[in-house]
């Protein structure tokens, strides 16, 4: 019974360790196909939940990252970074804050996508008939502690992001479409003041 029991054991270790291996290969040649181009343009939806059961309704989202700027733009608030400053623009207040950005940070969904492999340690929890890849991220130390990411692994694309806060809250992003190597300059991701001139400026540096 013994002899059954650790081979019983021995088997589903090296389950584990074999889908652990096969997460880590699918998620990094994700993040390195990313990182091959230029930039990335992203057309998203997202849901978020405060409680992670009860989602308000779903909003439509665009998102540019080139290196280590990156401009978001969601239904209330535009996030524009060019990889020193940072501005959050909240439309409905007439307001954008100004910050110091902290290079590397995964401090958002979308330069998320880029540290994968880097931060997080990849388990696959299944992959279906249709090749759909259901992946459990995680990273004790990181901002976000856990995220299951749905990719594609016949056409090696990401279609969805759950992203699981300390605060028990959830957010929800499903990528509808990706761009490449678009013709963006360094303008692009800082907040122009003169085209808002009604917007209350605070400095947080």
């Amino acid at each position: 019974m013994r002899n059954i029991i650790a081979s019983l054991f021995l088997l589903f270790a090296t389950q584990v360790l074999t889908a652990q291996n096969s997460a880590d290969v699918l998620v990094r040649g994700i993040v390195e196909q990313l990182r091959a181009h230029k930039n990335l343009e992203m057309q998203f939806s997202y849901q978020i939940s405060p409680d992670g059961k009860n989602f308000d309704n779903a909003q439509k989202g665009q998102a540019w990252l080139q290196g280590e700027a990156y401009k978001i733009e969601m239904a209330d608030q535009q996030t524009i970074s060019d990889g020193n400053t940072i501005w959050l623009y909240l439309i409905d207040e007439e307001e954008v804050m100004v910050s110091n950005a902290t290079e590397g940070e995964d401090n958002t969904p979308l330069k998320l996508l880029t540290s994968l492999d880097q931060n997080y340690a990849a388990t696959i929890a299944k992959i279906d008939e249709k090749g759909m890849a259901t992946i459990e991220l995680a990273n004790p130390k990181g901002q976000y502690k856990r995220i299951t990411l749905k990719i594609n692994t016949k056409t090696t694309e990401i279609k969805s992001i759950d992203i699981y806060l300390e605060d028990g809250s959830k957010f929800v992003l499903t990528v509808e479409e990706m761009k490449f190597d678009q013709d963006l300059d360094d303008k692009f991701f800082t907040f122009d003041a003169k085209a808002h001139p009604n917007v209350e400026v605070i400095d947080m540096r």
